[in-house]
This record gives C-alpha cells, sequence and structure tokens, in this order.
C-alpha cells in the first residue's frame, strides 16, 4: 500500500533537512578537497568516493526512515556477530601494510572494526536503557566492571590485528555513553587514576615498538625527521603553509608534489588547510562544531532513554574521529591512522559515518511521530 499524501507530507514536513543539509556541505567540502588532491594522478579516487557518499547518504535516509527501537532487540545478535567477524579477520583476514583489518566476502571486502564501533552503541544503549535510572549518585566501579567486560573483548580483538586507533576509538565512544548515563564523582576519579598508572604500563609492555616509536615522535618530530616524524613534519609544513586564506583552490603543492604522505586519507585536513588557510580551516571545525550542537540537540529531545543514548553514540562516534584526526595533523596528538569524518577517502569511512548520521535522523524524526 502506498502512503497517503498526509503521510508524505509528514514525512517530508518532520524529517531532520537541516542537519542532513549540514552533513552534505561537510561531505561536498570533502570531495572538493579529495578532487584538488587526486586529480592530477589518481582521479579515481574522487569518482570511487563520489561513490561511497551516494551509497552513504542512500543508507543514512533509509535507515532515518526507520524506527530506531528495532535496533534495540539487534543490540546483542549484532555484537556478538562483530565478534565472530572479528575472530575471522585473525583467522583469514586480508592483510595490507602490516595489518590483518579485511574480510573478503566474494568480491566484497568488509573492516569489521568499524562494525565494531556501532555494536558497542548498540548494545550499551540497550544496557543502560532496560535500567529505568541510574543509582543515586551515579554508577559506581561494581556496576562499571561488566560493562568494560563487554567494551574490552571488541577492543581487545581490535588492537591485535593491529589498528590502536580504532580500538582508541572504540574506547573513546564507550566512555562518552557511560558518562552520559552518570558516574558517581568518586568513581570518575578513581577511573581517572587508574588511566594515569595504566599508560605507562601500556606504554612498556603493551604497545608495539613502531607505536612506542609515535609516540617517541610525537613528543619529539625531529628526533627522525625522515622516518616516523616525516609524516608529523609535513602535515604541519602543509597546514602552516596556507598561511590566513591560503593558496587557493587547485593550488596546494604539498600534496601535489607528494611531500604530504596520505593526503586523501588521513591528512586530508592538511591538504584542505593548505589551499583554504586558517580561515578554511576555521570554517570547517565551526561545522564541525554545529553537527555536534545537532546531535546534542537531537539526544536531549529524544523520546525515550535509549534513542537518546544511541544519539549520543552517534554524535561521539564522529566528532572524537574529528579531535583525534585533526589534532594528529596539527601535531598536538600522535599519528594513530584514524580518519575524518565526509573527508577521508574510504568506503568503509564514508559508511559508518552515514551510518552515525541515519541513526541520528532516525532519532530526530520518530520524535515526532510517537
Amino acid at each position: 500500500m502506498n502512503p497517503s499524501p498526509s503521510s508524505q507530507n509528514r514525512i517530508f514536513n518532520h524529517f531532520d533537512w537541516s542537519f542532513l543539509g549540514l552533513v552534505l556541505g561537510i561531505s561536498a567540502l570533502g570531495l572538493m578537497t579529495l578532487y584538488s588532491s587526486t586529480y592530477l594522478n589518481r582521479i579515481d579516487i574522487f569518482y570511487k568516493q563520489s561513490l561511497f557518499l551516494g551509497m552513504g547518504l542512500v543508507i543514512a535516509m533509509v535507515i532515518g526512515l526507520i524506527d530506531y527501537r528495532i535496533f534495540e532487540r539487534l543490540a546483542w545478535p549484532a555484537y556478538v556477530g562483530v565478534i565472530l567477524l572479528l575472530i575471522a579477520v585473525d583467522l583469514f583476514g586480508k592483510t595490507s601494510q602490516g595489518s590483518q583489518r579485511w574480510l573478503g566476502l566474494g568480491p566484497i571486502h568488509i573492516q569489521p572494526s568499524e562494525l565494531a564501533k556501532f555494536a558497542v552503541i548498540l548494545v550499551l544503549a540497550q544496557i543502560y536503557s532496560s535500567h529505568k535510572s541510574a543509582p543515586i549518585g551515579g554508577y559506581r566501579l561494581k556496576h562499571l566492571l561488566p560493562i568494560f567486560g563487554i567494551i574490552a573483548v571488541p577492543i581487545l580483538l581490535v588492537f591485535l590485528q593491529p589498528d590502536l586507533g580504532t580500538a582508541i576509538m572504540i574506547g573513546l565512544v564507550a566512555a562518552s555513553i557511560i558518562f552520559f548515563c552518570q558516574i558517581r564523582m568518586r568513581t570518575l576519579v578513581a577511573l581517572f587514576a587508574i588511566v594515569v598508572v595504566s599508560v605507562p604500563i601500556a606504554y612498556h609492555f603493551v604497545l608495539k615498538e613502531y607505536q612506542r616509536d609515535r609516540v617517541r615522535t610525537f613528543l619529539d618530530p625531529q628526533r627522525d625527521p625522515l622516518g616516523e616524524g616525516y609524516h608529523s613534519i609535513q602535515s604541519m609544513i602543509a597546514v602552516g603553509s596556507g598561511q590566513v586564506f591560503g593558496k587557493g583552490f587547485l593550488q596546494g603543492t604539498q600534496s601535489k608534489l607528494e611531500f604530504l604522505p596520505k593526503h586523501h586519507t588521513d591528512f586530508i585536513f592538511s591538504a584542505f588547510a593548505e589551499e583554504w588557510g586558517f580561515v578554511g580551516a576555521t570554517v570547517v571545525m565551526g561545522l564541525f562544531v554545529l553537527l555536534t550542537l545537532l546531535g546534542v540537540d537531537i539526544a536531549r529531545k529524544a523520546k525515550d532513554q535509549f534513542g537518546a543514548i544511541l544519539a549520543v553514540g552517534a554524535t561521539s562516534l564522529i566528532i572524537w574521529h574529528v579531535i583525534i584526526n585533526v589534532g594528529m595533523e596539527i601535531g598536538v596528538l600522535p599519528v594513530v591512522g584514524v580518519t575524518l569524518p565526509f573527508f577521508s577517502y574510504g568506503g568503509s569511512s564514508m559508511i559508518t559515518n552515514m551510518l552515525a548520521v541515519g541513526i541520528l535522523l532516525s532519532v530526530s524524526f520518530r520524535r515526532h511521530v510517537f
């Protein structure tokens, strides 16, 4: 049966077009930057990213029209399925550049670590929304221990691939949800102390040598300017060379002459800043801030706890990627291989971010039709 005209009007009027328009605007800037970085020798990357963007938009709009409450029933099956996929990656995954992250399904290659981010969001939203309310004063450490166990499994499997950046992202997104769901101040202080104690232990006994090199290079990029420090140094040169207004569209030299590595993936913000300068970079960061504020507003206005937590998880997924990526490109964070949402080339990255957009659109839309 076709929707009635009144139903169609309701869908059109209540769909969050302003949020989707903002995402489209950011994505257009990303495509523009990708074209400028690749049109001389890798224009195929631009065409593929255009296709990924189109697919992502379709996925976002379809999910936006689906009742997000269906994900509450799918949370645990999704979590178990992702864990099995991550184990399969360790056993049968495709190795590329020293990391085993991809799983081949015929002509399609998927990156289960990206799906793990959503599995954690769904299962945490299911757990916390099943509680009628938080304990008086907030959750204590004893309440959080089972949660930590659930989070630790995908983080460990992703870390072993090895993929430190994605493991960190899963942890940050989970921490954002836990913080949103209220933690006792004493517990928060205890967790902070545990993290402070754990960092040097993890540095010496958990991180691999190349990962420790990245930390040392972050502290002193000039210690190995042609090796581990090369990416960070060239990225900061590209950002700084843009000065106030930039060199202009298609005029960037760091990416065109291949001085800036991975200028279409991990370091695409540097390529953008070189051509559009401080003003352009400020505009882009302002757009991401606006996206974050709209995401928080969607969470605040959600009609139920499950929707609110989903919105917080989806928003934190996007904004933590922005913070980590831009931080490593301007030299204030170590290089950990995190992409910039809607800018960096890659189907997995684009689809993951559009899934987050779809969840936010669904939560926003459903508050009008309950």
